[in-house]
């Protein structure tokens, strides 16, 4: 509790009163090129009550507008692809190079951040899994924060859904409910998607009363997708069912790459050339399946930039976080540092 407590002021306190100093600008000044960032969101809301159990996912719109305007302003915006096509061609990347990259296809992106991103004249890439597309289905961890919001129950037991999860029963009481979820998501991610399928199912019966709200994160469709690369997005793949692919046998790892690949390129008929692993789970066996199948690029979650020695199907990104730009140069700092100290 208190170490939150002190992020959440060093976020909206301390780094904006050191930004208005101008200390943070001055130190991104005398830090040399940090190489090629690669940023990525979840979902841009306008609604704080979309984001009951706050996890990183959300930012505000708000937010994401200034971030956006800001990465415009001081750095050099390239699509991924582009960037790719470059190395590859043996030329180097601008200096500081940005790409923008947005992970599991939410309605929002459509409808509060492609404007954003049009206004701005920032390219972008949508990472997209491609199961229950078009039938208006939650991705499915997305289901349980549903079931969690809403129940009227005060306590769940993870054994009565057959969850692998050491404990006694979890308080729902409101100031206990997000650590129920993150411990249940925790737990899920450590189970192969079959498994997953049938705990989320469980869940659901277990926690929703009949006729609870449908009011779980919603998804684009096909034809928004279409829209969103017609309109200049670039499409790429994110797995069918967005399993952790370590779990997975090899043969299925290839099908969700292969699927999701064929799904997208039949919708937006042209090649899609990148895949995003699925909450960055990979090894070297889910990297080679990537490049069997078709793949030019992946990318990771592992937060760094990526420097000359890049791997185009091992590239870092930088999660955003939903703090001001003051917060933002401050994480930058950060991570600039860390990577100059592994030199």
């Amino acid at each position: 509790m208190l170490i939150r407590y002190a992020k959440r002021v060093l976020k909206q306190v301390v780094s904006p009163a050191l930004d208005r100093m101008g200390l943070y600008d001055w130190q991104l000044g005398k830090l040399p090129s940090p190489g090629w960032m690669i940023v990525y969101y979840h979902r841009v809301i306008d609604d704080p009550s979309s984001d009951p159990f706050p996890s990183g996912m959300c930012i505000s719109r708000d937010h994401f507008d200034d971030q956006i305007r800001y990465l415009q302003r001081h750095f050099t915006p390239i699509g991924i692809r582009d960037g790719v096509a470059r190395l590859q061609r043996g030329e180097a990347l601008p200096d500081r190079a940005v790409s923008i990259t947005f992970d599991d296809g939410y309605l929002d992106n459509y409808q509060l951040a492609l404007p954003i991103l049009e206004k701005r004249r920032m390219p972008a890439t949508l990472f997209v899994p491609t199961g229950g597309l078009d039938t208006d289905e939650p991705l499915w961890w997305d289901w349980v924060v549903h079931a969690f919001a809403y129940t009227t129950k005060s306590s769940f037991e993870p054994q009565s859904v057959e969850l692998p999860l050491s404990s006694d029963a979890l308080s729902l009481r409101p100031w206990k409910r997000g650590e129920a979820v993150k411990r249940v998501m925790e737990t899920l991610w450590t189970q192969p998607m079959d498994k997953i399928r049938s705990a989320v199912l469980r869940i659901e019966r277990e926690l929703l009363p009949l006729g609870s709200p449908a009011s779980a994160a919603r998804r684009m469709t096909s034809q928004q997708i279409l829209d969103m690369h017609r309109r200049g997005i670039e499409i790429a793949a994110h797995s069918v069912n967005h399993p952790n692919l370590l779990l997975e046998a090899s043969a299925q790892v290839k099908w969700e790459m292969q699927t999701s690949k064929r799904i997208l390129e039949n919708i937006c008929d042209c090649p899609v050339d990148g895949f995003a692993y699925p909450a960055g789970w990979l090894n070297d066996v889910t990297v080679s399946a990537a490049k069997e199948s078709g793949f030019r690029y992946a990318v990771t979650t592992k937060k760094a930039f990526n420097l000359n020695e890049i791997d185009p199907l091992r590239l870092s990104r930088i999660g955003m976080p939903d703090t001001s730009v003051a917060d933002f140069k401050r994480a930058l700092i950060w991570i600039a540092r860390r990577k100059d100290k592994k030199q």
